[in-house]
């Protein structure tokens, strides 16, 4: 309980100093323009390049370089409190007194931004942290509710095992969409899915229940493990070539006629080849798909 109060409290006081630094960023912009409007024409060029450091400034720090933030604005407030010096002294030159603020508004600029992003930064990234986590677990296509390319590589090896304990042939098939860019240059993004999602439906009702279908990617490309030979890919690359020519598949889907034009490579596992290499397995099928002309 204690540690609850603790870490609430501190939190609280993150947000207090974040708030803070977001006042100060503000204020030394209102100052600048402040100092802009008092001051006249005759120094309107310099104060706008002044002003334009303190953005420079910020987006630098706002941006995870502090140090360099903090380079440009000491930079920016050495030169100008140089220069004026030796107006003053050499040149005898007078100034007005409020322009002396830019000595401090580059320092009051990071500062505040520094402070802003102190509580946010940590917090970004435990967000993307998460986010990446979430990912990594996630197994499922959410378009056609198959299994995705993670899942296919973890399955590999189990079903390679299986075929070899049990001394039985095992392939991969991959189908992709022969011409998704153009379909989707026609179709609403909604009707793409709905294109990729009967293409799934078509898939899984073609093949065996053993059989297993994945989603690899995001364009209508879908992995296939078969426990069969080279000549039962034929026959199952025969089925879904048939049912494809079917345009009841994809019909109501959209005003215009859908080609769902497919295509199909497969090969059968090769142990003395492939080693349980599910990499240079699913590559080597991946060819056999752009031989598919």
């Amino acid at each position: 309980m204690d540690e609850e109060k603790k870490k609430s409290a501190g939190s609280g006081d993150g947000r207090i100093l974040s708030y803070i630094g977001l006042g100060l960023m503000l204020l030394s912009f209102i100052l600048a323009v402040v100092v802009t409007d008092s001051t006249g024409s005759e120094y309107f060029t310099e104060n706008i390049i002044l002003t334009c450091v303190l953005a420079l400034s910020v987006v630098i720090t706002a941006a995870g370089y502090l140090m360099v933030g903090i380079i440009v604005a000491a930079v920016a407030t050495v030169v100008f409190a140089g220069l004026k010096i030796y107006s003053i002294t050499a040149l005898q030159n007078d100034f007005p007194t409020i322009s002396f603020l830019w000595i401090l508004l580059p320092a009051m600029c990071v500062a505040g931004i520094a402070l802003y992003i102190k509580l946010y930064s940590p917090l970004v990234l435990e967000n993307a942290i998460l986010k990446k986590q979430i990912d990594d677990l996630v197994m499922i296509d959410p378009v056609t509710g198959l299994y995705n390319l993670r899942s296919l590589f973890m399955d590999f090896q189990t079903q390679i095992s299986y075929a070899e304990r049990n001394d039985s042939p095992i392939s991969f098939m991959i189908l992709r969409l022969r011409y998704p860019a153009e379909m989707k240059k026609v179709l609403k993004p909604s009707q793409y899915e709905k294109v990729v999602k009967q293409l799934s439906l078509l898939i899984v009702d073609t093949v065996r229940l053993e059989d297993r279908v994945y989603s690899i990617d995001e364009n209508g490309g879908f992995g296939i493990i078969l426990t069969c030979d080279r000549e039962g890919n034929k026959i199952v690359e025969k089925r879904l070539r048939d049912k494809l020519s079917d345009p009841k598949w994809f019909e109501g889907i959209s005003d215009k006629q859908i080609r769902t034009e497919v295509k199909i490579g497969y090969l059968q596992y090769d142990k003395e080849k492939y080693n349980r290499d599910a990499n240079s397995f699913k590559s080597d099928v991946e060819e056999e798909v752009e031989y598919d002309m």
